[in-house]
């Protein structure tokens, strides 16, 4: 059986072939907002005289924000939840019978882990596919402009010349999916202990605009800065979509004490940086992950806990932070057939830096010697963790035999980071 087992996975990755990308211009997708905002965005040349084509750049906090707006991206792309890839079926050796029985009436939850394991030389494989589409960045929408960044004039003379207290405002229209093919097995090695592997296959797309407008606070009607078009206000746009294997999660389960329809165990996990992370398939970094699970059943209740430190390396695109988690949920056996469960997840990236709206004033001469400012509400960098939040509900049915069915929803709570509403997930899982 562990032959077969390691030989379905080896076909499964050999069907997936190398990262393929697909994007309206030759960047990967890491990079596709920053060389949007920072390079991509230019007046038009002169006919004679100086030139400004190419004189507005972020100021100093907002050359950090769209950096800052793709790490985020990465972190929470390439560190999204995956179904739990322990088997929904536990069984424990009854020595009085000298057989295998059902160690609980539950099919265990989808997004947490139970102490119980599957059971000596038992194993299960499976699949789950889930779809994300993020929508907002912050409490504001992604694809109406509400996120802003506001390029400034290079300095180009001393004393700095009127012209240079332009600004040039660009709103962002951006939509981002994710989708995910997760494969998975279970394996037992004893009674007590489980490994694990979760083969995840995704594809993501990025489609971003923006709408640029000229504000010309100190040039007024002279028409120094223009852009191609010949008005002060033109939209630029980059898209692009990126396939292959993700990050691929290997996973140890040991059940220290044992109770009746649960118990005490601990679990490590370790990702790999399999997944391309300049096209947001993966984080660039190996992760490992430590969890402390709890799980007890009554009756047909069966509540259960994890508490996680996740340790990173340091990846080649954007800094990596350690996370600690926490996972709370029970399932509830409606039936022998059929399983309900809900989590509440809580994830804290630590000192990961946030964006965060707040308002900045900028301070202009007018062509005429007059002084003037104006403020704007803008992404302002902080040093703060990034914490995250959702609720999973949904449930697990068998259709037969040892074959379940599950679906789930994972539900964004709050506003922080870049947010998808919610998440689908459904599946299908087989026991031996």
């Amino acid at each position: 059986m562990t032959r077969r087992l390691f030989t379905s996975i080896a076909v499964c990755l050999c069907v997936v072939t190398a990262p393929t990308v697909a994007r309206a211009q030759d960047v990967p997708l890491s990079q596709l907002l920053v060389d949007l905002i920072q390079q991509d965005i230019r007046l038009a040349p002169p006919t004679v005289g100086l030139s400004h084509e190419a004189h507005f750049v972020p100021g100093a906090d907002q050359q950090i924000a769209p950096y800052f707006f793709n790490q985020q991206l990465i972190l929470q792309l390439g560190t999204f939840p995956l179904g739990s890839p322990s088997g929904g079926f536990s069984y424990s050796f009854d020595s009085s019978t000298g057989t295998f029985q059902r160690s609980t009436q539950t099919f265990g939850p989808a997004f947490a882990e139970r102490a119980l394991t599957i059971g000596k030389k038992r194993f299960s494989v499976g699949a789950n596919f889930q779809y994300s589409k993020y929508t907002t960045f912050e409490g504001a929408d992604l694809d109406n402009g509400e996120v802003k960044f506001y390029l400034h004039h290079a300095p180009i003379g001393n004393p700095p010349l009127f012209f240079e207290g332009d600004l040039i405002e660009t709103a962002l229209n951006l939509e981002v999916s994710s989708n995910t093919t997760t494969l998975f097995a279970n394996y037992g090695l004893t009674n007590a202990w489980d490994v694990a592997i979760a083969v995840p296959i995704q594809h993501v797309t990025m489609d971003a605009s923006v709408d640029a407008t000229v504000l010309r606070l100190a040039t007024g009607t002279l028409p120094i800065h223009t852009f191609p078009n010949g008005t002060i206000e033109q939209t630029f746009t980059s898209s692009g979509s990126a396939s292959g294997i993700g990050d691929i999660l290997l996973r140890t389960k040991f059940r220290f004490l044992s109770m009746k329809g649960g118990g005490l165990a601990g679990g490590v996990d370790f990702r790999l940086p399999t997944g391309d992370e300049e096209n947001l398939l993966g984080t660039g970094a190996t992760q490992a992950t430590f969890t402390f699970i709890g799980s007890s059943t009554r009756g047909s209740f069966a509540p259960h806990f994890n508490i996680a430190y996740t340790a990173s390396t340091e990846s080649d695109i954007v800094e990596i932070p350690d996370e600690f988690d926490y996972t709370f949920g029970a399932e509830f056996g409606v039936s022998p057939t059929v399983t309900l469960s809900a989590d509440f997840i809580g994830r804290s990236l630590i000192d990961s830096g946030r964006l965060q709206f707040g308002d900045n004033t900028y301070n202009y001469m007018s062509a005429t010697g007059v002084p003037g400012s104006i403020t704007v509400n803008e992404l302002n960098t902080t040093d703060k963790s990034l914490n995250l939040t959702s609720l999973v509900v949904g449930g697990k049915f068998n259709v037969a035999g040892n074959l379940l069915i599950n679906a789930n929803v994972l539900f964004s709570l709050g506003s922080r980071g870049v947010t998808a509403p919610f998440t689908p997930v459904i599946g299908a899982e087989y026991s031996f």
